[in-house]
């Protein structure tokens, strides 16, 4: 004769099952997102420099380059040397005499982030 089980015994070995177990997974990630969520909404949000480009990397003497950014979730955004506060996206041509290594700053409150890149002056 088969054994018979209880309603509580069968409600624990669900959450072994690769269903029970899958669930558990979307429950935690919801709960973990949502945090991650909440403190982006209540505390100062990670800027997040989505793309720094240059355009060619490589110029002669007297050979100009564009550097092209996207940053999301920033109060500021710096690209320094010799270029200064720019917009959140955008492009700005840049003519280093000599090889340089430019750098972008996404600032928001005390979260900052930054990214560098080198534009090589070919000197033959």
């Amino acid at each position: 004769m088969a054994e018979k089980k209880n309603y509580w015994e069968m409600q624990k070995s669900f959450w072994k099952t690769p269903a029970g177990i899958a669930i558990w997974i979307l429950l935690l990630g919801a709960f973990l997102g949502g945090g991650l969520l909440a403190l982006n909404f209540f505390g100062h949000q990670y800027p997040v420099i989505e793309s720094f480009h240059a355009h060619p990397v490589v110029v002669s003497p007297g050979e100009a380059s564009n550097l092209s950014w996207s940053v999301i979730g920033a109060e500021r955004v710096l690209i320094y040397p010799g270029v200064g506060e720019v917009d959140l996206k955008g492009s700005v041509r840049v003519e280093p005499n000599e090889t340089t290594e430019y750098w972008i700053a996404a600032i928001n409150g005390t979260e900052n982030r930054s990214m560098s890149l080198k534009i090589m002056v070919d000197r033959p």
